[in-house]
């Protein structure tokens, strides 16, 4: 009977499932990979078809996870140009750096919180008395 070996926290991190599937693959482990639904309802997961493999593929996994999570880290560093070990002057930098970057969402958050506050402004002009 078929055992699940882990699942994925979000359902659009696929790139940990696909690691963990070759690593399996590579040590003649027969797994598969059940995919998570659009709405979050059930997550990503691998799971192993035989009982007596559950164990070496738990073994493996567990031996592997902290390489993935380095790869994962040094990928997402790489990717965003962020650094841990940098000052708070440059973390600052970078804050605002991604702030520009994305400018262009300021006048729609604005105009959120403009509704957000005329909702509650009418609601509580219900209440007050005149």
């Amino acid at each position: 009977m078929a055992k699940r070996l882990f699942s994925c926290s979000s359902s659009h991190d696929v790139e940990e499932i696909h690691y963990f599937f070759k690593v399996l693959e590579e040590n003649n482990i027969d797994c598969y990979d059940v995919p998570g639904s659009s709405f979050g309802l059930s997550k990503p997961s691998l799971w192993i078809r035989n009982d007596e493999d559950f164990a070496e593929a738990k073994a493996l996994f567990q031996k592997h996870e902290p390489i993935y999570a380095a790869l994962a880290r040094e990928r997402y560093q790489d990717e965003t140009g962020y650094n841990p070990r940098a000052s708070n002057k440059e973390k600052w930098n970078h804050f605002f750096k991604g702030l520009y970057h994305k400018r262009a969402l300021l006048p729609a958050i604005f105009l959120g919180l403009v509704i957000v506050y005329w909702y509650f402004d009418s609601i509580f002009g219900l209440f007050s008395a005149k």
